[in-house]
């Protein structure tokens, strides 16, 4: 009995001290709910978006949509044998449909060679709604890089950016003209660099995720100050988000070259290159793979006038390391021949400075 007792006082006072508590804490202020730390504030997002709405709108007024009408589609011998054959107007190949980028104010508009490449006569929808004829000024078939031509006035140009200065995982827009349906704009990020699964002369590709489709090819993939650092030229087929976009480097040279010459000038530095593979480091002795070995310097070259000789390895050019012979390919093809350039090499285990003076690779 009398642990019964014991046990009913001490469910009383368990019973009692729950109570009080309960009662403590409904009593108690309750503080709003806080925000969690990574929300982002709304005005923070509603300046973001301003932003960005503000960049397309100064980007779009120097996108071209680009219908390059096929070559039988123009001749009028074609419109004659129809006639004659009571095959009145017939059904023509529809035109081949492309984007450009005005990247100067006089006219001159940048786009792929694919996209004009078996034209007899190319139109340009600009933003405003003008559609004109585009003169071919020249092109550039290894590199997939065309130049065109209007005249138009009230241009807006857009500014090429140093590609060399692209980051993996900067953020970029493409606009163009997919499947015909002008000013698309897709965005996402360079997801690589130093592709080379493309044109060789194209020195590299930059991948991106941002969506490029039919159409697209020719338009500008642009950074978020609305400068082009490439040009859209192709995707893998059957993937998502795997694109491929000539660096602004060498859209520039490719045009700057075609505008001021009329056509393409090689830069010419006169080596043969091998890559450097752990066991030629080890045989060479060297720390790592990285740099350019040269195997043979080609007889009245600007590199052999230079001095250099086979078994060197080219470890910077202009002042910049050399990652491996691809790398220096590329440095070289972006030279205006005439320049004189620095460049450090390994020979005998010793460091070595020369300097080049690169040429216009002769030949056609």
């Amino acid at each position: 009995m009398r642990n019964l007792l014991r046990f009913l006082v001490f469910v009383a006072v368990a019973a009692a001290t729950v109570g009080v508590v309960f009662l403590w804490k409904t009593s108690r202020p309750t503080a709003p709910p806080t925000a969690p730390e990574s929300a982002v504030p709304p005005l923070y997002l509603a300046q973001i978006d301003k932003e960005f709405t503000t960049l397309v709108g100064r980007v779009l007024p120097s996108v071209v949509s680009i219908n390059a009408i096929p070559a039988n589609a123009t001749d009028p011998r074609t419109a004659i044998l129809r006639s004659l054959l009571g095959a009145g107007p017939g059904v023509q190949p529809p035109p081949q449909l492309g984007s450009g980028a005005i990247v100067s104010d006089d006219g001159y508009i940048v786009t792929n060679w694919h996209v004009v490449e078996n034209a007899g006569a190319v139109e340009v929808h600009l933003n405003d709604g003008r559609s004109l004829p585009a003169k071919f000024v020249g092109a550039d078939r290894i590199s997939d890089v065309a130049v065109l031509k209007i005249d138009a006035a009230n241009l807006e140009a857009l500014p090429f950016a140093d590609s060399d200065d692209v980051r993996i995982g900067q953020m970029v827009i493409a606009v163009g003209n997919p499947f015909g349906l002008q000013e698309t704009v897709t965005k996402g990020i360079v997801s690589g660099k130093g592709r080379r699964m493309m044109s060789e002369a194209a020195n590299e590709f930059f991948q991106t995720d941002a969506p490029i489709n039919p159409g697209n090819s020719g338009g500008p993939l642009v950074d978020l100050n609305g400068n082009i650092i490439a040009l859209n030229n192709a995707v893998i087929q059957n993937t998502d988000g795997i694109g491929f976009a000539i660096p602004a480097n060498t859209v520039r040279r490719i045009f700057e070259n075609i505008r001021n010459y009329g056509h393409v000038i090689r830069p010419w530095f006169g080596v043969v290159m091998l890559p450097i593979s752990p066991a030629v480091a080890a045989q060479l002795n060297l720390a790592d793979t990285r740099g350019a070995l040269v195997q043979e310097t080609l007889e009245n070259s600007p590199a052999a006038r230079a001095g250099l000789q086979p078994g060197d390895v080219i470890l910077s050019y202009n002042g910049r390391p050399i990652a491996d012979w691809k790398d220096l390919r590329n440095r070289v093809a972006e030279t205006e021949p005439g320049r004189e350039i620095p460049i450090r090499l390994l020979r005998a285990g010793k460091n070595l400075d020369l300097r080049v003076t690169i040429e216009k690779q002769p030949g056609e």
